[in-house]
């Protein structure tokens, strides 16, 4: 899902579309170029606290205005970046960023959603704003296992690659402890078998005394389900009980995908419902990431007709264009901002404005679309979505997450999940194994 933002940095450089068009190729390339280059230490964070050296700083930069919170890494963006490492064959990068993620690890097996880079937030005492979510907690789990499934094992007398591994193994693990840790048990829960959301939670409030809209923090567990972090989590946990043998980790997994299959398909909309609330009550809004991840889910247990009902159900609803931009947007019959009084702050005409009657083009939704497409065997479909997104491209930066920016919910700062979403489709397309491995 989208990532909710405290800040939105704005439009960056003249798109790409006044440029000569690269070649995939080389979109690939300088994309891999520029994720290495989003590494702590670097020319936006030179001198990082000691504690997230080799995390990724999530935006690209905007040089002579710095922006708050500007240096933060998001750890589902430092899963993707390790994830593309491997990809592209920097198994060193993938180590580095992953032994920082697995020193971040808290008490209790869980990560904070994001960490500032510049100095220790969050922290125990202080953390303000910070929430865990089971999702990305997944897929830094799944690029633990995806490193320690596709790079080369150890050399007999290599005690220092032996000992590494064994960390990165230890800490998928506390990651499996704490996700099924969140698993709802009661047999009365129609969301039973499904792991909650986390803790924390963020909503958007208008404070009239400050004639601005605030986000208000919740520092209590977050005890609703959401589908997207379960297909995530679901990932994780079935690759680490292949990966270990352990019967522990395939057994939650297989009791995510049962709920999954049981509750969260929704034959009326033809695609898996966004998640459901503490007690079960069904959200039935549509997702993208619930029907292009879902799509990917589907096609990894083998429901192949429901896979293709997914997606496609994935243009009637999604597809959106943003100037020269054209691809997906988050979602289809929500509103913006899901407060009467915050929506009507920044669309006074219209406070409960949906997500369709926007004209937004997200970067890292589209490209899950694009995989889901080339795993069904459309790979000109693929690339066709690809080519869409070329004006999101900021020359010698990233791939920006979204076409405009929406106060609190969207950048359209130069980003890690699409430019690293990109990297994994280009090498997929290219015949990289490793690629055609990932989420499969």
């Amino acid at each position: 899902m989208p990532k909710s933002l405290s800040f939105a940095l704005p439009l960056l450089a003249v798109c790409c579309a006044a440029c000569p068009a690269q070649s995939l190729d080389d979109w690939d390339a300088a994309s891999q170029r520029w994720l290495a280059g989003q590494v702590a230490p670097n020319r936006i964070v030179p001198a990082p606290d000691a504690t997230r050296r080799h995390l990724l700083i999530s935006y690209g930069d905007t040089p002579g205005k710095p922006e708050p919170e500007s240096n933060h890494s998001y750890t589902y963006d430092d899963a993707l970046g390790a994830i593309s490492f491997v990809v592209s064959g920097d198994t060193d990068a993938a180590a580095d960023t992953l032994e920082a993620l697995g020193r971040l690890i808290r008490a209790d097996g869980s990560l904070w959603f994001n960490y500032s880079t510049a100095d220790n937030w969050p922290t125990e005492p202080d953390h303000d704003s910070a929430m865990v979510r089971a999702g990305a907690i997944g897929w830094v789990g799944y690029a633990f296992v995806f490193y320690l499934a596709h790079t080369p094992p150890c050399p007999a007398d290599n005690a220092g690659c032996a000992h590494q591994r064994e960390f990165l193994e230890a800490s998928a693990v506390r990651l499996a402890a704490y996700l099924t840790s969140l698993e709802a048990t009661e047999p009365e829960n129609p969301a039973r078998g499904l792991l909650r959301q986390g803790y924390g939670t963020i909503r958007f409030v208008y404070h009239p005394e400050k004639n601005d809209v605030l986000e208000d923090y919740e520092d209590t567990p977050a005890r609703g389900f959401s589908t997207e972090n379960n297909i995530s989590s679901w990932f994780f946990l079935h690759t680490l009980g292949a990966l270990t043998g352990d019967a522990r980790w395939s057994s939650a997994a297989d009791r995510i995908r049962d709920a999954l299959l049981r509750v969260a398909w929704d034959q009326n909309l033809g695609q898996f419902d966004q998640g459901f609330s503490p007690g079960g009550q069904r959200d039935s809004v549509r997702a993208l990431d619930c029907a292009s991840w879902g799509a990917l889910f589907l096609l990894a247990i083998g429901e192949n007709q429901k896979a293709l009902e997914a997606l496609g159900n994935v243009d009637p609803y999604y597809a959106s264009r943003d100037g020269d931009a054209v691809g997906y947007r988050p979602y289809f019959d929500d509103p913006i901002f899901p407060g009467f009084d915050a929506g009507r702050f920044y669309f006074p005409e219209n406070p409960r404005k949906q997500w369709r009657e926007l004209p937004l083009v997200w970067s890292e939704g589209s490209l899950g679309v694009a995989l889901a497409e080339l795993r069904t065997g459309r790979p000109e479909r693929a690339r066709q979505i690809i080519d869409g997104l070329r004006s999101l491209q900021v020359p010698s930066n990233g791939l920006r997450y979204a076409s405009r920016s929406i106060p609190h919910q969207m950048t359209d700062a130069p980003s890690i999940a699409g430019s690293a979403w990109l990297v994994f489709l280009t090498e997929a397309l290219k015949g990289n194994p490793l690629a055609e491995q990932f989420w499969k």
